[in-house]
């Protein structure tokens, strides 16, 4: 290869990456990306829908910004002055640096700007008690949303945000605090991972708000899906009165057919079994109060299962849902299946069964023959 054509071949990688970051950062965050969001959650389309549309547009993009970068590239390389060589990258060098800027230091720009209908007002809660505590659930709020909170009387805001989330939840907690000191309502950080470990700090200081505290507050994460969704069923373990706002996004099993350990099967309404679930599993779809009881069919007599038992077991201490450690042998039969089908008939519905795998013989057993 000649140093030419290296050197062109760098320029035209350059060049996508200048119009790639900032173009990406729009769609994702303030452009289409967004507004697909949006329309989908004022028109309750299904989430497997939202994703397939969402990537759509991931390609369309890809496709776009390199075709961009093409053009460009050609029109640099195919000019004879030197001005259009020097100041059609360096534009859009300008371009990188500002967007990269952007994201970094000022991320509230993008959520400011979305380019569709924010969501700035929540519903009125005309049944206020200050004898009680109560949570209300939502995404991060912005200035006029802040300012409706207050005038509703809610005693205060909780961010899940968490400083380690960099670049944007750092900046987005700062802005938050600094407007909700201008209308005199208190934040309290309980911030939280956008993962399951790392945080039972924060589920412990919860607890000991709940039994210190009164009042309505308002919960956020950044999108309103999954942290919130988790304080939520972590908190109602100790009865407190939740309401969850329209940008409250719950996913559902179905919206993810299949799970990275394999496929899932319902073998009855509101029975399913999968696969042991991923980090990004438990947090998506088994700790978001959709399912009252896990029940696991590791065999905790094996050493290779005793670690994921321990870990799910000390996991659901901090959650409402039932766990059960039902192991099966393998030399599970008919007869187990029956035992089986007993204890599910005994446990509060919806109810998720898992092994390890969901293509060993035990559980093509339980398939076939449920």
């Amino acid at each position: 290869m000649t140093k030419n054509k290296i050197k062109s071949i760098i320029l035209f990688l350059y060049l996508w990456l200048c119009i790639g970051f900032p173009m990406g950062l729009w769609i994702l965050l303030a452009g289409p990306s967004k507004w697909l969001s949006e329309y989908a959650r004022s028109t309750d389309m299904e989430i497997s829908k939202e994703n397939v549309f969402g990537k759509l547009i991931i390609i369309l993009y890809v496709i776009v910004a390199f075709l961009l970068a093409l053009f460009i590239h050609r029109i640099v390389k195919r000019s004879t002055t030197k001005m259009t060589k020097w100041v059609l990258p360096g534009t859009l060098t300008i371009i990188l640096l500002t967007s990269v800027y952007i994201f970094s230091f000022h991320p509230q720009w993008l959520i400011s700007y979305s380019g569709g209908i924010p969501t700035r007002n929540i519903e009125m809660k005309q049944d206020k008690n200050s004898e009680e505590l109560e949570f209300v659930f939502g995404s991060y709020p912005n200035e006029e949303m802040i300012k409706s909170l207050k005038e509703q009387g809610y005693t205060g805001i909780i961010s899940l945000l968490h400083e380690l989330v960099i670049p944007a939840e750092p900046t987005l907690i700062k802005d938050e605090i600094e407007i909700a000191n201008k209308y005199d309502i208190k934040v309290i950080n309980m911030a939280m991972l956008p993962w399951i470990s790392g945080n039972e700090k924060t589920l412990q200081y919860a607890k000991e708000f709940i039994e210190n505290e009164k009042g309505l507050y308002y919960v956020h994460c950044y999108l309103g899906r999954d942290r919130v969704n988790i304080f939520k069923a972590a908190v109602k373990k100790h009865g407190v009165k939740t309401t969850s706002g329209s940008t409250i996004i719950n996913r559902r099993l179905e919206d993810e057919p299949t799970w990275e350990r394999g496929d899932y099967f319902k073998l009855e309404e509101g029975v399913y079994l999968t696969p042991y679930p991923t980090d990004d599993e438990f947090m998506k779809y088994v700790l978001n109060d959709y399912f009252k009881t896990v029940i696991s069919l590791l065999d905790s007599s094996k050493v290779i299962n005793q670690k994921w038992i321990t870990k799910e077991s000390e996991l659901f201490t901090d959650y409402p849902m039932k766990y059960v450690n039902y192991p099966l042998a393998t030399s599970f039969g008919q007869e187990d299946l029956i035992q089986l089908k007993t204890l599910i008939s005994t446990k509060e519905k919806p109810i998720l069964l898992h092994g390890f795998l969901t293509n060993d013989p035990i559980s093509k057993f339980i398939i076939n023959n449920y």
